[in-house]
């Protein structure tokens, strides 16, 4: 079996149901046979391919299968003289191996009655690309390494492709983190408003949902996507008094979960930098989270420190304010 074919037969598996071994083994035979007088485009798409086996955030990439990827990638850099992907590279992959699963849904859409309700309702067809985790991973290792510089060159191939991933409940973490890596050229972000159009769907992730894998870690990405977006098209007030808003409503959801809890903390001190004195609007309600914390006997050393560090951080931003409440603060942590 010849390089491109053995690059083929990888991209084809279902990551979901193939075991470790068998990756490895698939990945370690198109190591073996990358061959240097293949067409550079065909190289370059099979590039994509060792990204998606490489990309630690998707859940099918081990840390065995990473390390084997990364020296299969290291080859074909070499032998392709690359360090950043340009905007050439990462168009092709994007063509060959990204937009062709994401450029329509894999069945058409068919209406069909609805037993719950008897009332006809539309019946979509899962996006190709959901049935293909791979695209998603050689998205996303591609992102990683495109040249800021030029993104404003891949912008038709990477906007649609991150809203979809954010907008989508199983793939947001990827999304979220997406839409970090293309506010790196924060200049074309703000000028050409796509930077809006992010934080706009980014806006729409920041609610706790108790049914994620993991609540807190994608609570804590889309935070910091919303931050990183927002300081990248510098934002006006009114979107950080959004983030403000979003912090109380996720407080009445998590008061009583550790970890969500320390994530919602942590955002204070993060609007106080934004806005100064203006998060005064907000300071009655940042001063019950952060003495909940302190006198509700949740006997977690470091998230009563975090805690600690937002009274310091709301004390800087309204030093006059601040000190009205001083007693429920002292009492708090008596």
């Amino acid at each position: 079996m010849g390089y491109l074919a053995c690059v083929e037969k990888l991209w084809d598996v279902d990551v979901h149901a193939a075991s470790e071994r068998d990756v490895c083994e698939l990945v370690e035979q198109c190591t073996a046979q990358v061959d240097a007088t293949v067409d550079r485009s065909q190289l370059v798409s099979s590039l994509a391919v060792a990204g998606a086996f490489s990309d630690v955030s998707m859940d099918y990439v081990t840390p065995r299968v990473q390390v084997l990827a990364d020296k299969w990638i290291t080859d074909l850099c070499s032998i392709l003289n690359l360090n950043n992907l340009g905007s050439c590279e990462f168009n092709l992959i994007c063509t060959d191996r990204v937009h062709p699963y994401f450029s329509e849904p894999s069945t058409k859409s068919q209406y069909k009655l609805m037993h719950s309700d008897a009332q006809p309702g539309l019946l979509m067809g899962e996006p190709k690309w959901k049935k293909r985790s791979q695209c998603v991973g050689a998205f996303m290792w591609a992102l990683s390494r495109l040249d800021a510089s030029v993104m404003s060159e891949s912008v038709v191939f990477v906007l649609p492709v991150t809203l979809a991933l954010v907008d989508d409940y199983e793939y947001r973490m990827q999304g979220l983190r997406a839409s970090c890596l293309f506010v790196r050229n924060a200049e074309f972000a703000r000028r050409s408003g796509t930077g809006s159009v992010l934080l706009s769907s980014i806006r729409a992730c920041l609610v706790y949902r108790s049914d994620a894998p993991q609540p807190h870690k994608l609570l804590h990405t889309a935070f910091t996507a919303f931050v990183v977006v927002a300081d990248a098209i510098q934002v006006d007030v009114q979107e950080w008094w959004a983030l403000c808003d979003a912090l109380v409503v996720n407080y009445g959801y998590v008061s009583d979960k550790i970890k969500e809890l320390r994530v919602v903390s942590e955002q204070i001190s993060i609007v106080c930098e934004r806005l100064g004195v203006c998060v005064t609007r907000y300071l009655r309600a940042f001063i019950g989270i952060v003495t909940h914390v302190l006198e509700s006997g949740i006997c977690v050393a470091e998230l009563q420190h975090v805690a600690a560090e937002q009274v310091t951080a709301l004390a800087k931003a309204c030093p006059q304010r601040v000190c009205v409440y001083v007693p429920s603060v002292v009492a708090a942590l008596a």
